[in-house]
């Protein structure tokens, strides 16, 4: 298997589009970066902090008595309880120091999206394209069973999500360090089942991305599994992008009005639980989404393997 796994790593390596992919995730760290030295104010820490929240939070009480409910009456409550927080234990907000270098590693944390995509493309390939350029036989008649060579591919695309993720994370904190420095004094603060709980900025980050490595290993796992069944780089690459692109607003708006949503794909993104907003439906935990979010994967995974191990192999879109 190692062997194979190997052997997959090889053929995506010379692909002149896996590196492009890389470059452009390269050049969107270099435009953050220029943009974040040019609006960086440096230390703001002498501004009367708590004055200014103590402000924010009369008006956020006031609109606590209206009749605010769901989504926005979880975010109020959040806000509320991590000001006061703030003012009791004088840990002043992000906006009174620079940007340090886990600043920075957060506002690259955005180009994660763009990883998804490559995650995405690579995943609708890396099986049709076998077909496609008739390869495929050739790599059945090898001693190897067909499960054995599937899984050597699906676990290609893993780490490539991996490689891709890392690149990003370790870059970013790199970038950040050089011209930014590393930033101490600033405590970021959580916010889960109604207490207000204190998280460096390291953990915070690394969960953050790592959250997201568990979305991506679904998604990974869906376009693999499309790729599988269509055999067709186009139509691969179209219907998973798609899904990606616009499952998640789907999804989001159907959240609004509908708590059966909540078992959707794109509603139990595990970086949810990691970022400065509620989760839209009340009742959600980051255990819940893991284990939505295996079952979409067994249910993917299974698909693949199953059509692969059926299908008559014929070559051609």
């Amino acid at each position: 298997m190692i062997r194979l796994i190997q052997n997959e790593w090889m053929k995506i390596s010379y692909r002149i589009g896996t590196w492009i992919m890389v470059g452009l995730l390269v050049l969107g760290m270099i435009a953050t970066l220029i943009f974040a030295v040019k609006t960086n104010d440096g230390d703001q820490a002498s501004g009367d902090w708590k004055t200014e929240l103590q402000s924010i939070n009369k008006a956020k009480k006031q609109e606590l008595k209206e009749d605010n409910i769901g989504f926005y009456k979880r975010s109020l409550e959040k806000d509320i309880a991590i000001n006061e927080y703030r003012i009791k234990h004088d840990l002043p907000p992000a906006d009174q120091f620079g940007k340090n270098a886990w600043a920075y590693v957060k506002i690259n944390a955005d180009l994660l999206q763009l990883v998804g995509v490559f995650v995405i493309i690579i995943a609708a390939t890396i099986v049709s394209a076998e077909y496609k350029h008739g390869t495929i036989k050739l790599l059945l008649i090898r001693p190897p069973s067909r499960m054995k060579i599937l899984l050597s591919k699906y676990f290609t695309v893993q780490l490539y999500s991996l490689f891709l993720i890392a690149v990003l994370f370790i870059l970013s904190f790199i970038l950040g360090a050089i011209f930014f420095g590393l930033n101490h004094d600033y405590v970021h603060l959580a916010y889960q089942n109604g207490e207000v709980i204190e998280r460096s900025q390291f953990a915070n980050m690394v969960s953050y991305y790592l959250a997201h490595c568990a979305m991506f290993v679904v998604l990974g796992t869906l376009s693999f599994a499309i790729s599988t069944v269509f055999r067709s780089e186009a139509i691969s690459i179209a219907i998973s992008v798609l899904a990606y692109v616009v499952g998640a607003s789907i999804t989001s708006i159907l959240m609004f009005f509908f708590d059966w949503a909540k078992y959707l794909l794109f509603a139990n993104d595990p970086a949810q639980y990691f970022a400065d907003t509620p989760t839209f439906i009340e009742d959600m935990s980051l255990g819940f989404s893991l284990i939505v979010l295996v079952i979409y994967w067994a249910i993917f995974l299974a698909i693949a393997l199953i059509v692969f191990q059926k299908r008559e192999v014929k070559t051609g879109s």
